[in-house]
């Protein structure tokens, strides 16, 4: 994921929210236009559902952005939380 990232900016931190929740990747300058990513094998776990989600919604919340991203393996699909959307795709 990294790698491709890098691809389009060279701008590539982690996320740390105000809670301590951590975010994989913050992806882009400050903006709009940031990208919010979270990597995982898969969130059929409820517990790791609820962990990548929640510090995703936090993050996103905290930085006035609306989407979020969540690669996993192979699921796809878009999950509505509070400060937006966030959309889980295959990798």
């Amino acid at each position: 994921m990294f790698t491709a990232l890098r691809r389009v900016t060279p701008d590539i931190y982690y996320y740390k929210t105000k809670a301590g929740r951590e975010v994989d990747f913050i992806a882009g300058r400050p903006g709009p236009s940031r990208m919010l990513i979270q990597v995982c094998e898969s969130l059929a776990d409820q517990q790791t559902r609820k962990r990548e989600t929640t510090a995703l919604a936090e993050a996103m919340s905290e930085l006035n952005l609306s989407q979020g991203l969540i690669v996993t393996r192979n699921e796809d699909e878009q999950i509505q939380v509070d400060s937006g959307m966030i959309d889980v795709m295959p990798a």
